[in-house]
Order: C-alpha cells, then structure tokens, then sequence
C-alpha cells in the first residue's frame, strides 16, 4: 500500500502514516459490508451466510486497529506536529 503522501517531503511519521492506512482500511472494509448488507436484504443478515459472518468479522477490527476517532486523534496530532516542526525550521 502506498501512502497518499509523501511523509519523507512532509515530515509525517511512520506511526501518522500507519494511523491514515488503518483508518482507510477498516472504514473502507465497514462501508463495503454495510452495502453488501444491504444489496443482500434478508439473506445479509442470515445466520450461516458469508455476508453475515464477514459483517461480524469487520466490525471489532475497527474496534483492534483502535476507534475510528482514536486513529483520527493520531493523524491530526502527526500532521499538527510536522507543520510545527516545518514551520520552526524556517526561523
């Protein structure tokens, strides 16, 4: 996976960059299970179908990759920190 920004350019650290890919991935993974929910009906929510058992997987990973605003928290301190630290180096 390649990050949407260029962190050596920005100064955004490993850790911000690993937050963005967390956030993407589990939200992505959440909007497509709630779709196939819904373009499933019934059937998504049936015991025993694949659909059903992904939406129960999917779900706690947004919980073990750490809350969705958690993961925003990291960002924005990462981004707020680089432009601190780019804006003092041109003192």
């Amino acid at each position: 996976m390649r990050p949407t920004v260029n962190q050596d350019e920005h100064n955004i650290s490993a850790d911000t960059v690993a937050a963005m890919a967390k956030l993407t991935a589990t939200e992505t993974a959440q909007q497509v299970i709630d779709a196939a929910v819904q373009i499933f009906g019934a059937l998504g929510v049936a015991t025993d179908q694949t659909v059903e058992r992904l939406y129960r997987e999917i779900r706690p990973l947004r919980i073990y990759e750490g809350a969705t605003e958690v993961q925003q928290l990291v960002i924005a301190r990462g981004i707020i920190g680089a432009f601190q630290e780019r804006e003092g180096s041109h003192d």
